[in-house]
């Protein structure tokens, strides 16, 4: 579900996205969107008008610092959740495209990120679920490009209120439309450091590896949660304290049986 912000090129709202038992996710209750810093105060007043509580900042602190968010209405509390595990955040995991300069190596580059994520977000999922426990809710989760930080920490809470996989996977791919990805500015951007890194010049299927969203990137990602705690379900209890009882108390918090629209 879109809305007319200005100041974001990747941002909607989760509301009506169905679960596996036949309800759906009432309200805007969760919200996603790329880096804030341009957001106006007609933005503002949008997300206020969304009920917007609390807003979860993904970045690293030099990225905050570099575009830090600009400054929210009243009642809108902000919250840093460092997910160091991006290229953005993290340059030395570019460094794969030194020994692989080619779309192959962009691939990888982006593979590594996604098996990376979930040992990354786990810190923070106390927090974050806490929020949901608290009621402190709707939630806008962002990051720099609102893709990859953002898609993992959305599919995680997406699955533990139940929705479908078929639907986690359309919404994360939703990203790979998205204004962020095409927009010129931020391609060049990303091929400055191709560039440098690589010695290429001009490779438009690397720079659309490394921004697209691709399903085998989250993927990527359950198959590392997979491997370390067996399933997504036992990734939620071992590093966000709630078992099945919890996340049961969660859905019938915060879903409906109430059409979408």
């Amino acid at each position: 579900m879109k809305f007319d912000l200005t100041g974001t090129r990747n941002f909607r709202s989760l509301k009506g996205l169905p679960t596996v038992d036949g309800r759906r996710i009432a309200g805007h209750t969760i919200l996603r969107s790329d880096q804030l810093d341009l957001l106006g105060t007609q933005d503002w007043m949008v997300l206020t008008s969304l009920g917007v509580k609390t807003v979860c900042d993904l970045r690293s602190a030099s990225e905050r610092k570099r575009y830090p968010n600009s400054q929210p209405s009243e009642g809108i509390r902000q919250i840093p959740m460092e997910v160091i595990s991006d290229v953005r955040a993290d340059p030395g995991l570019i460094a794969t495209l030194r020994d692989k300069p080619n779309v192959e190596g962009a691939v990888d580059l982006m593979l590594e990120v996604y098996r990376r994520l979930p040992g990354s977000m786990a810190p923070h999922l106390p927090q974050l679920f806490g929020l949901f426990e608290s009621a402190e809710v709707p939630v806008l989760i962002h990051c720099a490009a609102g893709k990859d930080r953002t898609g993992f920490a959305v599919a995680v809470l997406l699955h533990a209120l139940g929705v479908t996989q078929e639907s986690i996977f359309a919404d994360y791919l939703l990203s790979a439309r998205a204004e962020c990805v095409t927009n010129p500015e931020r391609r060049e951007m990303v091929a400055e450091i191709v560039f440098k890194l690589s010695g290429q010049a001009d490779s438009e299927p690397m720079i659309d590896a490394i921004m697209d969203a691709r399903p085998v990137y989250l993927q990527t990602a359950f198959d590392a949660v997979a491997a370390d705690y067996g399933s997504l379900d036992a990734y939620v209890q071992t590093c966000a304290g709630l078992d099945a009882g919890a996340l049961q108390r969660l859905r019938d918090r915060w879903l409906t049986t109430l059409p979408a629209y």
